[in-house]
């Protein structure tokens, strides 16, 4: 038998650490690229802030609406429990950003909330339509996060805002468009609000 020859560990090592090519996850300086960094840009980090103050402004007026159709002089029980819910939801949208952002080393910075550009709410066609602006304005500041994400390489976010927000504001305005759509079929009946009131209490029931 031959005897085995040892290579010595040095010349294995030199061999292989100096082959970027055998690597692809490696760059030329010869360190692994992190694709989930602990630390968010300050740019994207500004556009999650910007996104947490839209969800939490939405909430703002969602809550108002909802206190409106609760009056005693309205009595719509139904409207009152679909906005009070909506507003939950942004609320809970405007807190899973917070937490992203504080899981990634960064920092919130909450804005002051403005008073609602409408103070009544008396037309119920009006007052969808104007739901439906202001679920668009989420999703454009949905879109702009993913592109800020996007154009640092940052994929985390990017799969965050996908996974966690964009797929479930398509359904909601499609929830309201819903709702515009029926709102049109019943107006014009004397007990039209009443209906869609009875059939949204039934939805929102807890």
């Amino acid at each position: 038998m031959f005897p085995l020859r040892r290579i010595p560990f040095t010349f294995v090592s030199k061999r292989f650490l100096s082959n970027n090519d055998s690597n692809p996850s490696c760059d030329p300086s010869g360190k692994a690229e992190n694709l989930a960094p602990s630390k968010i840009s300050a740019d994207v980090q500004a556009v999650i802030n910007e996104q947490i103050n839209a969800e939490l402004s939405a909430a703002y007026t969602y809550l108002a609406i909802s206190y409106y159709f609760a009056k005693s002089t309205v009595g719509l029980m139904g409207f009152s429990k679909f906005y009070q819910a909506m507003s939950a939801e942004e609320i809970e949208h405007g807190n899973k950003l917070a937490r992203y952002l504080l899981a990634r080393n960064g920092s919130v910075d909450l804005h002051t909330v403005k008073k609602p550009a409408h103070c009544s709410w008396g037309n119920i066609g009006t007052t969808l339509n104007e739901t439906i602006r202001l679920e668009s304005c989420v999703s454009e500041c949905l879109s702009q996060l993913y592109r800020t994400a996007e154009k640092h390489h940052d994929l985390v976010t990017t799969d965050f805002i996908v996974g966690e927000f964009l797929k479930e504001q398509i359904e909601s305005i499609r929830d309201v468009n819903l709702l515009i759509a029926k709102w049109r079929t019943l107006e014009k009946a004397p007990d039209g609000a009443y209906l869609l009131d009875r059939e949204l209490q039934r939805k929102h029931q807890n």
